[in-house]
């Protein structure tokens, strides 16, 4: 099979021209092949916090904590504005963990997200993270909580939630692997995170449609299309845009790239991170 190459000059290039801070990581892990710039430098995480917290929360699953199909009514206090919409359903509204997962990352829900953070727990996904190796991948603070919580112990400037592109690289390397979780856990995280709606790859790329997550596999693309598993991130007031993803091939081949930034100019930033997908895809496909 003939051999990719990841376009470094090509990459550099467009990064080049935009101004603010930044870091990518991409790798082709079945080659083995992976670069990066500025990968270990540390951003506020915004949404892609969401992955890890997947992560655990099938790790949580597979152990025998919690079961996915447990219905929760949706908690007053973790109703909260941002994305998603179960802020504003009823009441009494009732859902399952998956489902709940399900919205946390498709619709980037942030009211389903500080459900999962009540079945998962902060201090655990702190030690999840530390535990495999992400140093720099942290969650103090459920999604715009206005409760009262403990006073967070970070370090001094950094974010209450925060991460790095080289972090998020290989917390998706892994899931693409099997090597997260479960290759069965993994999976399922896969095809949740392929049904995402808001990422800003998807935007420049031949995608497929969105994939029912308790379908058996992951259906590969046709021809000239491709499988965008993704979580992206911002946070417009801070000048955060970022966006991880799995890309999946018709032929099965897959790739990583992960691209944090933090400008001045939102629409700059989202058409870096467009440029950036769109220029390793045409490499890949």
């Amino acid at each position: 099979m003939y051999e990719r190459d990841i376009p470094k000059e090509k990459l550099t290039q467009i990064l080049d021209h935009f101004k603010g801070d930044y870091g990518v990581y991409v790798s082709i892990p079945g080659e083995g092949k992976n670069f990066e710039l500025n990968g270990d430098q540390q951003f506020s995480a915004a949404s892609t916090i969401k992955i890890p917290m997947l992560a655990l929360l099938f790790q949580d699953a597979e152990d025998g904590r919690i079961d996915l199909n447990e219905k929760r009514v949706v908690l007053p206090e973790n109703r909260v504005g941002g994305s998603g919409i179960l802020q504003s359903l009823s009441p009494d509204l009732e859902l399952s963990i998956f489902d709940l997962a399900e919205l946390m990352i498709v619709m980037s829900d942030n009211t389903a997200t500080n459900e999962i953070i009540d079945v998962i727990g902060l201090e655990r996904l702190r030690e999840f993270c530390r535990k495999e190796g992400y140093e720099k991948t942290w969650a103090w603070r459920k999604l715009f909580f206005k409760g009262i919580l403990p006073e967070p112990q970070v370090p001094e400037g950094a974010p209450l939630n925060a991460t790095t592109a080289a972090d998020l690289g290989h917390i998706l390397e892994k899931i693409a692997e099997g090597k997260m979780v479960s290759p069965q856990a993994d999976h399922k995280i896969v095809q949740i995170m392929a049904g995402q709606q808001l990422g800003k790859f998807k935007k420049r790329l031949p995608c497929t449609t969105r994939h029912d997550p308790r379908t058996p596999f992951l259906q590969l693309p046709d021809e000239g299309h491709v499988v965008v598993a993704c979580k992206g991130g911002s946070f417009e007031s801070l000048g955060i845009l970022h966006d991880a993803g799995i890309f999946y091939l018709p032929d099965g081949r897959y790739y990583v790239m992960t691209v944090c930034t933090q400008s001045g100019d939102m629409d700059a930033a989202e058409a870096l991170i467009g440029e950036l997908g769109l220029a390793m895809y045409e490499v890949m496909k």
